[in-house]
């Protein structure tokens, strides 16, 4: 379970049309109560609050490519002093696309001459999507490839296995996300499997290892 996350992006001064300056400060502010996570239910990616305005500020949002797949919910409370507290959430299924996407909270008060524009990158997590094999660059004599991973957070765990042969031997040896081939003879020849994993879930790629030749990189989606 993940613990609240606030993110203050801005804190603004409103200047009042009468000219007089607020007594406080207005926060404007982009929230996220939980990190989203690819394949639940609908939540909310993020929130923008503003507050200590008189009257209440407009708040809106650039959704960029988002605009089809994410719904807004505004929501105004005014207090007891008469200023009001304006908070406007983005709800949405996440998905892994959704990672790293911008958005903008958009800000509009009839006591500033421009409105202002936050900056918020949308933040998924999810479990590995894609896996590769492909060649790793070393010093040694040994033929490397290397297991990587589209994943949110970061695989942390990979796993090596092939239905003709046992990893690891005296030929073979896997370390994290490296499969290292010791010795190149052609018995070795054949099918060999990672599985990367992190907290949410697993993904598999593949990679066929022939002596002499070329290997292809296969992947697999989650």
């Amino acid at each position: 379970m993940f613990s609240r996350h606030f993110i203050t992006i801005a804190v603004v001064y409103f200047l009042l049309s009468s000219g007089t300056e607020a007594t406080s400060p207005v926060n404007v502010s982009v929230t996220v109560d939980a990190i989203p996570v690819a394949g639940r239910l609908k939540v909310t990616l993020a929130t923008c609050t503003t507050s200590k305005t008189k009257p209440a500020a407009e708040v809106s949002w650039n959704l960029g490519t988002l605009s089809d797949s994410v719904k807004v919910s505004t929501n105004t409370v005014k207090h007891l002093d008469g200023t009001f507290t304006v908070k406007s959430s983005l709800i949405a299924t996440p998905t892994a696309q959704m990672n790293q996407q911008l958005v903008q909270c958009v800000i509009r008060h009839a006591a500033i001459k421009e409105k202002l524009e936050i900056d918020h990158k949308i933040l998924v997590h999810y479990p590995p999507q894609l896996v590769f094999v492909t060649p790793f660059k070393n010093g040694s004599n040994a033929e490397v490839y290397q297991c990587e991973a589209d994943a949110n957070p970061e695989a942390t765990h990979f796993r090596w296995h092939s239905t003709h042969q046992t990893i690891p031997n005296d030929a073979i040896k896997a370390e994290g996300n490296k499969l290292y081939f010791l010795k190149l003879t052609s018995d070795l020849s054949g099918l060999y499997i990672c599985e990367a994993s992190n907290e949410y879930g697993k993904g598999i790629g593949s990679l066929y290892w022939q002596k002499g030749q070329k290997p292809e990189d296969n992947h697999s989606e989650f």
